[in-house]
């Protein structure tokens, strides 16, 4: 079976688009071996100088320190990395009461790496590591709608965002 929307990242893998054989090939990080990006929910081996070229136009960014606290404190995090640069190419995040809901804050790739479906496979891997809850909620931007609509979410729905830009650095006191 082709599957439409492959999730495998590495189109280049004589696996691609076939997906029983491919996940056979998968040692369960969902990477494929012939690429240089891995997925990996081990955070702890990841450094500070590994957390670069990310929240790009913000206005007052996370520094990689808080960056780094924003990946351990999570309920789930999932990083892309590129064993060619030992640097960490995209990230995502969730929140969670680890019962029936979970929020999804924090989803993106480098501008590098962008356009490789590093973004959609780190979903995708999120997606099931939340299989079990309820509620998987991601709030994004207008413009960024048909992007999440190739997932499949059950509905559209409005949201009210707090943002308090004052403090979109991160608290250093956690």
């Amino acid at each position: 079976m082709i599957p439409q929307n492959c999730p495998c990242p590495n189109a280049d893998c004589p696996r691609h688009r076939d997906c029983n054989a491919c996940l056979a090939h998968h040692e369960g990080n969902g990477y494929c071996k012939r690429s240089s990006i891995i997925y990996t929910k081990e955070i702890s081996g990841i450094t500070e100088d590994m957390l670069s070229g990310f929240f790009v136009g913000w206005p007052n960014p996370p520094s990689p320190a808080v960056h780094l606290k924003i990946l351990q404190n999570s309920y789930r995090a999932i990083v892309a990395i590129d064993t060619e640069i030992n640097k960490v190419v995209g990230f995502i995040n969730a929140v969670s009461d680890g019962v029936l809901t979970a929020y999804i804050p924090l989803l993106e790739v480098v501008e590098s790496h962008q356009g490789k479906r590093i973004g959609s496979w780190l979903l995708r891997l999120m997606l099931k590591e939340c299989k079990d809850l309820y509620m998987v909620d991601i709030c994004h931007d207008e413009k960024l709608v048909p992007y999440y609509a190739k997932f499949e979410p059950t509905g559209q729905s409005h949201s009210t965002i707090f943002r308090n830009y004052d403090a979109q650095s991160g608290r250093m006191d956690v």
